[in-house]
């Protein structure tokens, strides 16, 4: 039997919560592909009714628990106990932490915690509907043992009407992965090309920006139109793509270019939340 912690206090929803937790959200979830950046008022309208993806906060302020320590909200559990089409189950939707929380222990108390409300709901089960690919979640839903139904919802169709206009948005994004990665001195111009659209990524000290495609590239990358998608959400890594000819490279050395473009646009975790489901 597992030996228990120090009880951590939790607490219900309360109307204004929504500015600190709507942050915590966005922190929790920044390096996952799929949640949008909420504001508070966004966060909270998901949660203003019952819907098919998740409960009212406005009739059951029992389906948010607030973990805090010293006055400090620590993380927090969205449970749907409620859930479309599933009687006798009560579904976690939402586990997030704050960064410098221990989450191990915020997030099994939360688990307990939902755990026992829904069996004093008279439930029989409680699912998670969580990202597999979230590894702290799935790490203490296992631990906690109970029955757990991890799943990103994932039906991933897609398709990108503007090359150029994507990479300028991902600019930020390039850089830092470039600055952080063992290639950060790389200096050079990449041609990319999708069907009928190309641009061009230029790899300077201030780091990547987006223009049109140069005459003479370090490196040329010609995606197909059903791997783009895949290839800049970081769905499938570059070197999956590349053997299944769906991506293929021009430059003095292929191998130091792939390793390029898996720097540039790594495999990224997704999770879809279930209350941004549709």
């Amino acid at each position: 039997m597992r030996q228990a912690g120090p009880e951590l206090p939790i607490r219900s929803f309360r109307e204004g919560d929504e500015a600190v937790l709507c942050q915590l959200f966005n922190s929790y979830l920044a390096d996952f592909f799929g949640p949008i950046r909420l504001t508070p008022r966004e966060w909270r309208a998901q949660f203003r009714q019952q819907s098919w993806t998740g409960p009212s906060l406005t009739e059951d302020a029992d389906a948010c628990r607030i973990a805090e320590a010293r006055g400090k909200i620590q993380g927090y559990a969205i449970t749907d106990y409620q859930p479309n089409g599933l009687t006798g189950a009560a579904v976690l939707q939402e586990l997030c932490t704050a960064e410098e929380a221990n989450t191990d222990q915020v997030m099994r108390a939360l688990l307990e915690d939902a755990e026992r409300r829904a069996r004093e709901r008279g439930k029989l089960v409680l699912m998670a509907q969580l990202s597999p690919e979230d590894g702290r979640a799935s790490a203490a839903v296992e631990e906690q043992g109970f029955d757990s139904q991890l799943d990103d919802g994932e039906v991933f169709m897609a398709a990108v009407t503007s090359l150029p206009g994507l990479l300028t948005e991902m600019e930020p994004a390039l850089s830092a992965r470039l600055k952080r990665s063992a290639l950060s001195a790389w200096r050079g111009e990449i041609n990319v090309s999708c069907g009928g659209q190309s641009a061009g990524l230029e790899v300077r000290t201030a780091g990547v920006s987006t223009g049109p495609p140069v005459e003479r590239p370090a490196i040329r990358v010609s995606v197909r139109p059903d791997a783009l998608p895949l290839l800049l959400s970081g769905r499938e890594p570059v070197g999956e793509l590349y053997v299944q000819d769906c991506l293929s490279v021009e430059a003095p050395n292929a191998g130091e270019a792939l390793r390029l473009l898996d720097v540039l646009f790594p495999r990224v975790p997704i999770f879809l939340p279930r209350a941004q489901w549709w």
